[in-house]
């Protein structure tokens, strides 16, 4: 026989219900207030607010010039770290500029060393594999020995064979044990989901302009493996993004050289050289950031419905859960 009372007021600690109660006050379940209900069903009906840092990526703060004098707008993280990069990017070329011989005589035994291994080439391959998962680095200091070592032509077919090996390593990782992660990140980081859809629509256009912008092409891989990009097209970006790898080849091979020795044709294919990748750099990074900021306000409303089926969710699951306790 079932029991007179709800479970719920059952048992000598439980609540003590008049000695005689009429059979719908015994038979009713708990009901909520009508403010609760109230707020359920508008939660349920209208889309959720963006979150503060929502709000702030929809509606940035304009650039304020007196901000500049201010201790605030340098001492930061992303600023400091800026900085650091700035400050190795210009380390790096005055390095290569004025103690040009000085690095290739420091660097010649290990040098003369590789160059006479019968398969001295392997080690370098073998290195820039290891380097391609991110948040390795160091892929161009690497192509630079290979340019002192084995000059232009070898060195940048060694390049070549450790960077499409090295990508394709971490791309094929990445697809198949990390896509978890990648999907985790795509819904707590509003730029990743912005990188993501960008990538997802543009195709082989947008992976080769990423391949050639400022973005570390391990890092971007690591990008094109969790967002569903074909091997082949993958492959074939790769394959025409490589001749990014010669600046750095070039580079190495003129450290054999001094500044005084070098032909005037050298100077000019260097200049050039340098041009034509930092302008395609900029443009890349100014195109991606374009079509970044283009998909940022779908990726907020997708954010927002996204928290709207979730509270859904859980309602749907309250009420469920109140149904059979009053069973």
């Amino acid at each position: 026989m079932a029991a007179p009372y709800p479970p719920a007021y059952s048992g000598a600690n439980q609540l003590q219900l008049p000695m005689f109660p009429s059979k719908s006050a015994s038979m009713e379940p708990p009901s909520r207030s009508p403010s609760e209900a109230a707020i359920n069903i508008r939660e349920l009906s209208r889309t959720p607010s963006p979150t503060p840092s929502e709000e702030a990526a929809l509606h940035p703060e304009p650039f304020d010039p007196s901000k500049i004098f201010t201790k605030g707008f340098w001492f930061n993280k992303r600023m400091l770290i800026r900085l650091a990069i700035i400050a190795l990017g210009v380390c790096f070329a005055l390095t290569f500029t004025v103690f040009r011989k000085q690095i290739a005589n420091a660097l010649s035994p290990a040098t003369n060393w590789m160059h006479n291994l019968t398969a001295g080439w392997l080690i370098p391959i073998a290195v820039m594999i290891v380097m391609s998962f991110p948040p390795l680095f160091g892929h161009e200091i690497v192509a630079i020995l290979c340019g002192l070592v084995w000059g232009v032509g070898p060195g940048f077919a060694i390049v070549a064979a450790g960077t499409l090996l090295g990508e394709l390593t971490s791309f094929l990782v990445f697809r198949y044990f990390c896509i978890a992660r990648g999907l985790k990140l795509e819904r707590t980081n509003i730029r990743y989901a912005c990188l993501a859809r960008v990538v997802r629509r543009g195709g082989f256009k947008v992976v080769l302009i990423m391949r050639y912008s400022a973005i570390p092409s391990h890092f971007s891989t690591a990008v094109f493996s969790t967002c569903g990009v074909p091997i082949l097209i993958f492959c074939a970006a790769a394959v025409l993004s490589l001749p990014k790898q010669l600046v750095t080849v070039f580079l190495g091979s003129t450290l054999s050289t001094s500044s005084d020795g070098e032909s005037h044709t050298d100077k000019i294919v260097e200049r050039i050289v340098l041009v034509i990748t930092i302008g395609a750099t900029v443009i890349g990074l100014m195109y991606i950031n374009r079509r970044t900021r283009a998909v940022l306000p779908e990726v907020i409303y997708a954010r927002r419905k996204a928290r709207q089926a979730k509270l859904q969710s859980e309602v749907m699951l309250g009420e469920r859960g109140n149904s059979n306790s009053a069973v």
